[in-house]
């Protein structure tokens, strides 16, 4: 249970005692500046994820003509459209896979762009794209069935690609069941937060089972909600290439989180690719007004 809030929460916290721990080095013992140092180097680079753009364009690169993808949680209403479109226009984006996509969206794309709308996802492309089917998965202990991902297939100038979009179960219901305003944790109701980690991860082995049916090139995009860190991304996406863990710089928070009136964000949405394609280049869009910011990487083909 700590381990989940500390991976959801807002990491910089634990950088707070070193604004005491600091003071008093520098007042008794100068040399005690070097731990000190070293600790906050760890929080703000690895504990807190700050990502360095290893991954390089190798020699294995076709040379083939790269999409661009951008993935984003449009938050329903709250999403300014005009904008939106504008960001797609202006960045040469190939393929969109939205999110909480209202059922009366009206995007003025230009003319030739195709979309597929199911539900709360929709693909839109400027290549042909075809609807192949979306994935059903009733959760342990629920009556209904939920929607979770759309697959579709682009018909890129140089193959067929797979496009998926997900949005996998918050973590959110879980953690307010058991944060309390008054003792900060409610231990009492663990169970409940213990039943939404195990749904979470539920549909999320559902989705990768599916996903691995997939013969053709894939990319797979959307609100993961989980970070890279994760037990639950580590058991069901970690074979995939992540574009922003690949080709990223900076921390790519994609998210804007309020628990409780505190506001921070997370790095919760990706853009993952299977085998045959490869990361180029992935940053964080601006904001369109919606609580998640779009998430964009360029992918492209890798010579057999």
């Amino acid at each position: 249970m700590s381990a989940t809030m500390l991976l959801f929460g807002p990491r910089w916290l634990l950088l707070l005692p070193l604004l005491l721990l600091v003071p008093l080095a520098t007042m008794c013992n100068r040399r005690l500046l070097i731990p000190l140092v070293i600790s906050a180097f760890l929080i703000v680079g690895p504990l807190m994820r700050f990502n360095l753009p290893l991954g390089k364009v190798g020699s294995n690169y076709s040379g083939a003509e790269k999409l661009r993808v951008l993935s984003c949680n449009i938050d329903g209403a709250h999403c300014d459209i005009s904008h939106l479109v504008s960001v797609i226009k202006e960045m040469s984006v190939d393929i969109v896979a939205l999110q909480e996509c209202p059922e009366e969206i009206k995007l003025l794309l230009p003319v030739g762009w195709y979309m597929i709308k199911d539900g709360s996802f929709a693909i839109i492309s400027r290549f042909p794209v075809r609807k192949v089917n979306t994935v059903q998965i009733t959760s342990p202990k629920s009556k209904w069935p939920g929607t979770f991902l759309l697959h579709t297939i682009v018909h890129s100038p140089d193959g067929d690609i797979a496009v998926c979009t997900i949005q996998l179960p918050t973590p959110r219901v879980g953690l307010m069941r058991i944060l309390d305003r008054y003792s900060f944790v409610r231990l009492s109701r663990s169970g409940k937060f213990y039943e939404e980690t195990d749904r979470r991860r539920h549909v999320a082995l559902e989705i990768r089972r599916y996903i691995e049916t997939i013969s053709m090139p894939v990319i797979i995009a959307g609100d993961f909600n989980t970070p890279v860190d994760s037990t639950i991304y580590r058991l069901v996406w970690s074979s995939f290439k992540n574009a922003f863990s690949e080709v990223g710089l900076g921390y790519g928070w994609t998210q804007r989180v309020s628990v409780r009136g505190f506001y921070y964000s997370s790095r919760i949405d990706h853009i993952l690719t299977g085998k045959g394609l490869k990361p180029l280049l992935s940053e964080v869009g601006p904001d369109i007004g919606s609580d998640h910011l779009p998430l964009i990487a360029d992918i492209a083909r890798i010579i057999p």
